[in-house]
């Protein structure tokens, strides 16, 4: 018994470990059967079946938590989820497989990971990467298919990162070696082959892949583009028949777009142009993928239009083709120049063939567009910056021998007869060394035109140059010499050199053959005036009835001037019946100057005595003309009017009011003095008193005041108030003394004869020393006013400024004018502009004269154009534009500066309407810029259609001034992209470019507007 249990006990001792071990045994089991499974499941490729077992399995761990695999199971167990993370497309399948690496260096399969890395890279289209890893790999040790994978996608690593040998190697290989990539591997060869121009080789290869159900779609594009190439246009018209036949469902837009384009190129070349226009019509229309349609598509396009008549479409074709500088580009230009002509549209006509003749890639091509160029600019008197005469120059400088030499040449005469460049044209003419008559002709009458250019612009010295050396050059053109005689009158007018004036006048009115002109009659309105200057009456009375009858135009404003001149000759002899009727009849015409009509009107009734119906028309001037620079004078007119009449009390009343409104005119020291007057002999003392003494400390050193002091003197004695009277003198400052000691009147006195005599030097000094003996002398402000004349000859502003401001210290004396004059036009010189605004105003408040008024507004508007201050200078202009006679060029002036005024204030509208008036003469400076703003205006306006014309015609007017025109230039072609007419906009940038060299900032605006088109 006990040997059986001994033996019961020691077959369990036994047994315990076998049992242990057949638990263990039992979890291995387990474990080998995830490992089994999952191997099973990746070799069968199940790949996303394989992961979960894998998983489990690398997870597994003992009793104590330490993993169960070994080192080599789970190595191997990573490896099958790393390929099958791949083969699944994970996002993160790169970063496994990198890990893999990292975790495992050595690991037999690091060979194919970097392969798998490598297609990872491929897929992802990082082809530099791609190819660095299939570099690192030995794609011979890879499995057979696997290998032509790997292989292939290295192959199409070279070709994608431009290495075409390297591909074309690999692709040779593998089409040895594989048969499931012969027909990539043919297509790419072929592809390489076409790229390299190895035409034949190519086309064998894409022929080839014809029926092969993957690349017969694509090869039809290769085989017919090679057809091309070889010129084979028969069989590229069929290949692409065939393909858009048999595959255009199945094709692609581009693709199909690119077949039309082939058969186009074939019909094209075949001369089927309506049938190519066709083609590529529906290429355009297909070719939606790519950025830019081919050059030579469009060029052919536009060719088969041009060729089938369809002339409104060829520059949407063609304008396109013009993007490089080539032959292509000048063929072009030159059949877009050639269709506009078709359309009557010559003006871009002229610039296509402007940009043909620009280029030299083809001489033909540019010897044809250059004369074309020189057609349309001569046909359409088209000549911007001078190119009506420097076009058939430089054609016959580029091109002596050429077919239309001779044509070029008789049309250069033409030219110069008729040509606005002046400038360029007798420059071309100076460069002929034996003129013909015809051209000396040409040459009389461009000096003449250059002549009324610079008159326009105000430069009369250089005016007369001009018409001296076309008056010089005989009578080729004897009204062309008239002109210029006139024209120079005009200019010594201006210059006041009336002399020499009257003596062309009169020569003018003898040479010209045309007297039915404006200018003949205002050739005896210019000498009316300058026997008028120098009182000769009868004579201006005479020339002024002469230019009434001759006036034709309607121009009322000289007519009306005239008829008042007239009555001004008959006043002066005392004829008032007739002055009268003259003077009626010019404000009839109501003109500005009809205030003027009046006032003579009025001074005409009191010198017959009629003093009513002076007082009548008076009024009538104060309530018709309330503005008028005779409204001061008016007042005064009626006082005296009542004096004379014994109306003592209305004319005081008269003469009050005149000093209330008119303070500072110096006619109110008249009224004052009267007004003193009036009381003494109403016997009403004190208020004489008063009003002599508002006289002579309002007014000292005037005449006025020197009477008035001898009134009031008098007054005293007569009340026998002598004591009063002197008192009343010695309260006086001294600087109004008026009783002289006899060394103050005889060192001013022989001062002031020295003067006279013309001894300036000697003058100076002596009134220097008057004024250090005397400073406050009874002729201190006579000396003060003699040393600032002195100063401002001798051109010394600051003792200008010295005595003015000495003068100016009683602004009321009989010199205040002049020293304002003096003043204001010093501090203007310095650009102290607020200073001489204030002096210019005072001018306007005390001015006596239309003359004086009129310098006075003048200076008020520059200075206050200069200060750039709006509300000032649109007044200082309006009051300017207002008077009566006003010269062209201060008319200018006055409206540019308030057209800018008003814009800066947003008044577009006025603005418009001032440089619209302005922009009629495109002569002047202010006429060329102001067509600028028009257009300038208009745009902002987003009025395209008005911008565009107004340019277009300040272009047909041309100018001087070339600025303001390149400006136009550079807006027209905003005009143009902003309406979307890109190739307009172009044409008119590179037109400008070529043609405008001056050295401002004009090619930058056309540099930076080209870089926006590309």
């Amino acid at each position: 018994m006990k040997n059986k249990f001994s033996r019961i006990l020691c077959t369990a001792l036994c047994c315990a470990p076998l049992f242990a071990a057949a638990q263990t045994s039992e979890r291995i089991t387990s474990h080998q059967r995830l490992y089994q499974e999952g191997q099973s499941l990746f070799l069968q490729k199940a790949y996303a079946a394989a992961i979960p077992p894998l998983t489990s399995f690398i997870r597994q761990t003992d009793a104590e938590g330490n993993p169960v695999p070994d080192a080599g199971e789970r190595m191997e167990a990573e490896y099958m989820l790393a390929c099958a993370a791949y083969e699944l497309k994970d996002g993160k399948s790169l970063d496994i497989l990198q890990a893999y690496l990292d975790r495992y260096p050595d690991n037999p399969y690091a060979n194919r990971i970097y392969a798998l890395m490598g297609s990872v890279y491929f897929f992802r289209k990082d082809y530099d990467a791609a190819l660095a890893l299939l570099n690192s790999a030995r794609l011979d040790l890879l499995g057979s298919e696997e290998r032509d994978d790997m292989t292939y996608r290295l192959a199409t690593c070279y070709l994608k990162t431009g290495n075409v040998k390297e591909a074309a190697i690999w692709f040779e290989t593998l089409r040895s070696t594989s048969r499931k990539y012969n027909a990539d591997c043919t297509y790419y060869l072929s592809y390489i082959r076409y790229t390299q121009q190895r035409h034949d080789e190519a086309l064998k290869g894409f022929l080839s892949l014809q029926d092969n159900g993957k690349y017969k779609d694509l090869v039809p594009y290769y085989i017919g583009e090679i057809y091309l190439l070889k010129k084979q246009y028969d069989k590229a018209e069929i290949v692409a028949q065939n393909a858009l036949s048999a595959h255009s469902s199945s094709m692609s837009h581009a693709h199909t777009a690119e077949m039309y384009r082939i058969l186009g190129t074939a019909q094209y070349h075949f001369g089927k142009y309506h049938e190519a226009t066709q083609s590529f019509e529906q290429y355009l229309e297909l070719d939606t993928e790519s950025d830019s349609h081919r050059r030579d598509a469009l060029y052919m396009l536009g060719m088969s239009r041009y060729q089938c008549g369809v002339y409104s479409q060829i520059a949407a074709a063609l304008g396109e083709v013009t993007t490089e500088n080539d032959a292509l580009s000048q063929n072009a230009y030159l059949h877009m120049g050639l269709a506009y002509l078709q359309m009557a549209d010559k003006a871009k006509a002229r610039m296509a063939f402007e940009q043909a003749a620009a280029s030299s890639a083809d001489l033909k091509i540019k010897e044809q567009a250059s004369y074309n160029y020189a057609l349309c600019i001569h046909e359409t008197s088209y000549s911007a910056f001078g190119e009506s005469v420097t076009v058939f120059e430089k054609f016959l400088n580029e091109f002596p021998n050429s077919q239309y030499a001779d044509k070029a040449s008789s049309y250069l005469v033409e030219v110069y007869m008729n040509t606005r460049s002046y400038t360029a044209a007798l420059a071309s003419i100076e460069r002929i060394a034996h003129p013909s008559t015809a051209i000396l002709e040409a040459k009389q009458k461009i000096l003449f035109h250059l002549g009324t250019q610079s008159f326009a612009n105000t430069q009369f010295r250089e005016a007369i140059d001009y018409f001296n050396q076309s008056v010089a050059l005989g009578k080729h053109n004897r009204q062309t010499q008239a002109d210029a005689i006139y024209w120079r009158g005009e200019s010594y007018y201006r210059l006041n050199r009336m002399q020499e004036a009257a003596a062309n006048f009169n020569e003018y009115l003898s040479l010209t053959p045309d007297r039915n002109t404006e200018t003949y009659a205002l050739a005896y309105y210019n000498l009316a005036y300058i026997a008028f200057h120098k009182k000769d009456y009868p004579l201006a009375q005479s020339r002024f009835q002469k230019f009434i009858q001759l006036e034709k135009s309607g121009n009322a404003t000289a007519l009306a001037d005239a008829c008042n001149r007239i009555g001004d000759c008959y006043l002066h002899v005392r004829r008032f019946d007739e002055a009268k009727q003259y003077y009626t009849k010019a404000e009839n015409m109501e003109t500005p100057a009809g205030d003027y009509s009046c006032y003579q009107l009025a001074l005409v009734a009191g010198l017959q005595k009629d003093y009513s119906e002076k007082v009548s028309l008076l009024n009538r001037l104060a309530s018709k003309y309330p503005t008028s620079p005779y409204a001061v004078n008016a007042l005064y007119e009626k006082g005296r009017s009542y004096v004379q009449t014994g109306n003592s009390r209305q004319a005081i009343a008269t003469f009050k009011e005149l000093m209330e409104k008119y303070p500072e005119s110096p006619v109110s020291r008249k009224a004052a003095a009267e007004t003193g007057l009036l009381y003494y002999q109403l016997d009403e003392y004190d208020r004489a008193i008063d009003a002599y003494k508002q006289v002579i400390t309002q007014y000292p050193g005037s005449e006025e005041a020197r009477l008035a002091m001898r009134d009031l003197k008098s007054i005293y004695v007569d009340a026998n108030r002598v004591d009063e009277f002197a008192a009343l003198a010695a309260q006086m400052p001294e600087e109004i003394r008026f009783d002289a000691s006899e060394q103050d009147s005889l060192t001013y006195i022989a001062a002031e004869k020295v003067y006279m005599k013309g001894d300036i030097a000697n003058a100076q000094s002596s009134f220097t020393r008057y004024l250090q003996s005397f400073p406050n002398g009874a002729f201190s402000l006579n000396a003060h006013y003699y040393l600032c004349i002195i100063g401002k000859e001798q051109q010394d502003e600051e003792a200008v400024l010295q005595h003015a401001g000495k003068l100016l210290e009683y602004p009321d004396n009989p010199y205040s004018q002049e020293a304002l004059i003096a003043r204001a036009e010093i501090l203007f010189n310095r650009k102290q502009y607020d200073q001489a605004l204030a002096d210019y105003k005072q001018l306007k408040a005390k001015a006596t004269t239309a003359g004086r008024r009129q310098l006075a507004t003048t200076g008020m508007l520059r200075s206050a154009a200069l200060m750039q201050d709006d509300i000032e200078t649109i007044a200082a202009a309006t009051d300017l534009l207002a008077e009566a006679k006003l010269s062209p060029e201060l008319q200018n002036e006055a409206l540019y500066f308030r057209g800018k005024a008003y814009l800066a204030q947003r008044a577009d509208k006025k603005a418009m309407n001032d440089f619209q008036t302005l922009a009629k003469d495109t002569r002047t400076l202010y006429g060329a810029e102001a067509k600028y703003l028009v257009a300038l205006q208009l745009y902002h306006a987003e009025e395209y259609t008005a911008a565009e014309k107004e340019i277009l015609d300040f272009i047909e007017q041309s100018t001087p001034h070339a600025y303001w025109l390149a400006r136009s230039f550079v807006l027209l072609a905003d005009v143009y992209i902003a309406t979307d007419k890109k190739l307009d906009a172009r044409q008119y940038l590179l037109s400008l470019q070529q043609n405008y060299q001056a050295d401002d900032d004009i090619q930058q605006m056309i540099n930076e507007r080209l870089e926006k088109l590309k």
